[in-house]
């Protein structure tokens, strides 16, 4: 298979319609900057989700004449490790030291308070929202059978928002980023079609002369192709250098520099820094394999339309 023919073709059948290839590649670079910039934003919003749903909590206070061996019995019950992220007994003690540290400039009301006024309790964190609905369920179970659990206390409105906003976040990108790849299809697709009509004599030539169909073809997939490179790098580019620059203005101050890179890690993110060579590359490579992918599709798609 002679490949420089097949590039020279596809080469000539992009630049009889120059205008149509660059408005084409240009329209399908934006579809992939706004739908990549969703799913990072939808990333980045489902991390912070994520770290935030691992540190609601709930509280299981006790009756102050409970005995610690019991507590640590129904935290051993309680400590499934495929739901609980860490499961703390804070005692009257460790309580009474809490107090201290949230009151330290209320002496007066400091004065009123000792570690057996104090009830002892269990802090739960669960790996998730629906994890820790889980252990509240459980919990309140075990309270109608449990006379030692005095009362059980979580934020239910945040617990609730945060399974809500999850939610939201996923169905949104889902149908945003699901539409826009149907455009980008139908771009490429419209656009290869497009191409293919307007080379039907010249086609039909080839088929006489005996030509065959991966010569007839293959162009027409190339183009498609192109047209994933050539967008991918482009939406990349677009997304990378504006942040690129922005992150490194950012870290020029070591107080906001630090912050950042404190809830990066934290939310699992701290492979984005400025000037990172791997992860740029990793950047375009994916933008360009994704690309490619819709555009491979697209060109397969118009040539069996158009060609069968």
């Amino acid at each position: 298979m002679d490949w420089k023919k097949l590039l020279e073709s596809t080469k000539k059948n992009m630049k009889r319609n120059k205008f149509l290839t660059i408005s084409t590649t240009l329209v399908f670079a934006t579809v992939l900057v706004v739908s990549s910039f969703f799913i990072s934003v939808g990333i980045i919003a489902q991390k912070g989700i994520d770290y935030y749903e691992k540190r609601a909590q709930v509280i299981v206070f006790f009756k102050r004449d409970t005995r610690e061996q019991d507590i640590l019995k129904i935290k051993e019950g309680l400590n499934n490790p495929e739901v609980i992220e860490s499961i703390e007994y804070i005692s009257q003690e460790d309580a009474l030291e809490i107090y201290k540290e949230d009151f330290a400039d209320n002496q007066d009301l400091l004065a009123t308070v000792t570690a057996d006024s104090l009830p002892p309790s269990l802090e739960i964190r669960a790996k998730s929202v629906d994890a820790l609905l889980e252990v509240i369920e459980d919990i309140n179970k075990q309270k109608e059978t449990n006379s030692q659990i005095d009362e059980i206390m979580y934020f239910k409105d945040v617990v609730n928002n945060l399974k809500t906003i999850s939610f939201a976040i996923k169905i949104s990108s889902s149908f945003l980023i699901g539409g826009l790849l149907v455009i980008a299809f139908f771009l490429i697709r419209i656009t290869i079609g497009f191409n293919i009509n307007s080379h039907k004599e010249e086609i039909k030539v080839m088929k006489l002369v005996g030509g065959s169909n991966k010569h007839i073809r293959l162009p027409y997939i190339l183009e498609g192709i192109f047209y994933g490179v050539a967008g991918g790098a482009i939406a990349a580019t677009i997304i990378l250098v504006p942040s690129q620059l922005i992150l490194f203005n950012l870290m020029k101050d070591a107080e906001v520099a630090f912050w950042l890179n404190q809830l990066l890690r934290d939310i699992g993110l701290s492979f984005i820094k400025p000037i990172n060579i791997v992860f740029v590359l990793a950047y375009y490579i994916v933008h360009i394999l994704f690309g490619v992918g819709i555009g491979v599709f697209s060109s397969l798609s118009a040539v069996r339309k158009y060609l069968d």
